[in-house]
């Protein structure tokens, strides 16, 4: 039936009514219910019964007065302090043993003064060398010579000669044994086509000397028409490059071309011309001044003058005149003058007299220098490098203890300039190509002896920690083979 409002209207009544029993509707389950089927009467909950107390489970206190009181502990009466006469401990006294018989002691138990006169001396009197022909360091002991290996008379050009003896040359062979046409082509097979092969570069280099290096270079050019050093560069480089181009130039060429570096553009390097002028001998620095005109634009003595200024100018031109002694018997009478006139210039007087220094420092031999400073040291009671030290500064001071080094012990001073290049953190891999390849084959082996002696370290292991691959093969070739 439908209602006014669109719904239907229900057929029953609300409440019940006529035939309609409530039985015969739907009624849903009443969840708060029970499902029992019928009906069941409400019963309310019954908690189940706690199990009986046990005796255990029960405190029972005890009985009163169960005991007799106790009575309360009474303590101890104090006692006094007693302490018994401390006696004073007396040491046993040693009791005298007589020594035994003079006849029971042993040899070996009694003094023997040594006798004086046990070796006599060698009859006639052998005559004594002068000190001075062999100058030993200011700084440091003289050392023991090392035993010369053997090397070829040629490993050298007449007008480059070596300031000290020839150590670790080590050619391949006999000089007979030498082929430089083989070698040129063992050079080209290894720059040839893709790729380079360094070992092979590396491996001829070691094992050839300098005066071997210069007729390799010379066939390369008459075999193959190009320049051995500019084609070697163009498959190298880094400092491996610089090595090999070194190596294959002359003691004179690799010499110029350092100084023209450290001359060109804005600024100079004055370490490098501290290091090559104040070092090198007479021969050497005419060599050099020959090399650097006919490699670079000016002469030497031009460049210097316009990169440099004051004392340090000075005594730079000085050196490069050639003009200083090589005698190696000096006069003690012109050396005890010498370390007279040093000193009246320097620490004897208001100022210094730099001339006088330029003077003797640029002229006077090894020798000389060595017994000025003996002179010297008797006068003052110091040296001159002490000297030096006091009354310069900057380059020029820097300069004349480079002389002095560089004469009186030149693998001390190169020594140090390795150590320096080497320690710390970075490598200066300019100072230490520098110095390995202009000593290889003059005094490279003394300047790892005298490592060894001043720092307490091996010098080729590490120039060995501080450099990497190629580049570390070949300069550890060349300190391993003297």
């Amino acid at each position: 039936m439908m209602t006014h409002n669109g719904g239907f209207q229900s057929l029953f009544p609300p409440n019940g009514g006529g035939n309609f029993h409530r039985s015969n509707t739907y009624m849903p389950p009443n969840p708060y219910q029970s499902q029992a089927f019928p009906p069941q009467p409400h019963q309310s909950y019954i908690p189940p019964a706690a199990p009986p107390l046990q005796h255990t489970n029960t405190y029972m206190p005890p009985p009163p007065q169960m005991y007799p009181p106790q009575p309360a502990p009474q303590p101890y009466p104090p006692r006094p302090q007693y302490q018994p006469p401390q006696q004073q401990y007396q040491p046993p006294q040693p009791q005298y043993q007589p020594p035994p018989p003079l006849n029971t002691l042993q040899r070996s138990q009694t003094y023997m003064p040594s006798l004086p006169y046990s070796n006599p001396p060698i009859y006639p009197p052998q005559p004594q060398p002068s000190p001075y022909q062999n100058p030993p360091s200011p700084m440091y002991p003289p050392q023991p010579a090392p035993q010369q290996k053997p090397f070829t008379a040629s490993y050298r050009s007449n007008t480059y000669r070596p300031s000290m003896p020839n150590m670790g040359i080590n050619p391949l062979g006999p000089p007979g044994n030498f082929n430089p046409e083989q070698d040129c082509q063992i050079l080209r097979n290894a720059v040839h086509g893709i790729g380079t092969d360094e070992k092979a570069i590396i491996n001829l280099i070691v094992n050839r000397n300098a005066a071997q290096r210069a007729e390799i270079r010379k066939c390369y050019k008459s075999c193959f028409g190009k320049d051995l050093i500019k084609r070697l560069k163009e498959d190298t480089s880094g400092n491996f490059k610089q090595v090999i181009a070194g190596m294959f130039m002359t003691p004179a060429e690799y010499d110029a071309m350092c100084l023209y570096k450290a001359m060109k553009g804005l600024g100079t390097d004055e370490s490098v011309l501290i290091e090559i002028i104040g070092t090198r001998t007479n021969e050497q620095l005419r060599a050099i001044k020959v090399a650097f005109e006919q490699e670079y634009k000016g002469t030497l003595e031009k460049w210097i003058t316009g990169d440099t200024s004051r004392n340090f100018k000075n005594l730079l031109i000085a050196l490069l005149q050639c003009d200083r002694s090589t005698n190696p018997n000096p006069d003690p009478n012109m050396c005890q003058a010498d370390a007279q006139t040093l000193y009246k210039a320097g620490e004897g007087r208001w100022g210094t007299d730099e001339p006088t220094f330029i003077r003797i420092f640029a002229k006077r031999s090894a020798a000389e220098i060595a017994m000025i400073n003996d002179c010297y040291i008797k006068l003052r009671g110091k040296g001159l490098l002490n000297a030096i030290d006091k009354e310069f500064s900057g380059d020029t001071k820097k300069l004349l203890q480079t002389i002095v080094g560089g004469l009186l012990d030149p693998p001390a001073y190169f020594a140090m300039r390795i150590r320096e290049a080497v320690k710390g953190l970075g490598t200066n891999n300019a100072k230490l190509v520098r110095v390995i390849i202009s000593r290889s084959e003059i005094d490279l082996g003394y300047i790892k002896q005298a490592y060894q002696r001043i720092y307490h370290r091996d010098m080729l292991h590490d120039v060995r920690s501080d450099t990497s691959g190629f580049y570390r093969d070949i300069l550890t070739g060349l300190i391993a083979r003297v």
